[in-house]
C-alpha cells in the first residue's frame, strides 16, 4: 500500500480548466454515444480496462497530477474509446460537458487529505461537485463511490444524498468485478476493507426510472 502516490498537489494551484473542444471531436468520431467520467483517474488503468469490455462507450479519465498525466496516459492513447485529460476536476465540471450529458461518473480512492483538519477543503467531493454532477449525469446516470478511508466515505456520503439517492446495494456490482485498479487490488489482496456506494439522481428513480433497468442490463451484456 506504500507505493500509492497520493495527490499532494495542492488542488488550488492547478488551474487547468478542461474544455468541451478537448473531447467532442474524439467522441464524435467515436460515435457520439454514451458517456463515461473518472473523476481522479490516477494512471488510467481502471479505464482501459472497461474499455476493452466496452466498446461502444466513450470513456474520459481526469487527473490533476501533471506527472502522473506525462508518464501514464501516453500509453493508452491508441485505445480509439479512451481518453485521458489532464485538469482539474472542480474547475472543469459541468461546464466541460458542453450540456452532454454522462451516463456513468466514478470518483474511486479520491485522497482523503487526513493528515491535517485544514487539508479537508482540498478534496474532490464537495457541494459545489455534487451540484455539477446532477446538471451532467442523464436520466438514469449514476455515481460510483469507492475509498479504504472510513471517515472520508462517511464525509462524501453526507455530502452526496444532499444531492444524490444511495442505489440498493449490488446495483449495477457486475461492471467492477469485472476490473479492478491497481489501488482496489492491493486493498482486495491485503484484506482492507473497501467502502463503496453507487448514488443515482433521486430516490423517486430507483425502482421506477426505465433507464437504470435498462443500464444495468447493459453493463451485465
Amino acid at each position: 500500500m506504500g507505493r500509492r502516490i497520493r495527490r499532494h498537489a495542492d488542488p488550488f494551484q492547478c488551474r487547468i480548466v478542461i474544455s468541451a473542444d478537448e473531447w467532442l471531436g474524439p467522441y464524435r468520431r467515436h460515435g457520439a454515444g454514451h458517456i463515461w467520467l473518472d473523476l481522479g483517474c490516477g494512471k488510467g488503468e481502471f479505464l482501459a480496462g472497461l474499455a476493452g469490455l466496452y466498446p461502444d462507450v466513450f470513456l474520459i479519465g481526469i487527473e490533476i497530477r501533471g506527472k502522473i498525466a506525462e508518464a501514464y496516459f501516453p500509453k493508452y492513447k491508441h485505445i480509439p474509446n479512451l481518453l485521458l485529460l489532464h485538469g482539474n476536476v472542480n474547475l472543469s465540471i459541468p461546464s466541460m460537458m458542453d450540456h452532454l450529458k454522462v451516463q456513468r461518473v466514478f470518483i474511486h480512492f479520491p485522497d482523503p487529505y487526513t493528515h491535517k483538519d485544514r487539508y479537508k477543503k482540498r478534496r474532490m467531493v464537495n457541494r459545489g461537485l455534487v451540484k455539477g454532477l446532477c446538471e451532467i449525469l442523464a436520466p438514469g446516470g449514476t455515481v460510483s463511490v469507492k475509498t479504504d478511508d472510513g471517515t472520508l466515505f462517511d464525509e462524501m456520503d453526507a455530502v452526496l444524498k444532499t444531492r444524490l439517492a444511495p442505489l440498493p446495494e449490488g446495483f449495477l456490482r457486475p461492471c467492477f468485478e469485472k476490473v479492478l485498479s491497481e489501488w482496489e487490488g492491493e486493498c482486495k489482496g491485503k484484506h482492507v476493507p473497501v467502502y463503496s456506494r453507487i448514488y443515482g439522481l433521486t430516490a423517486g428513480a430507483i425502482g421506477e426510472d426505465s433507464s437504470f433497468t435498462e443500464l444495468a442490463d447493459f453493463l451485465e451484456s
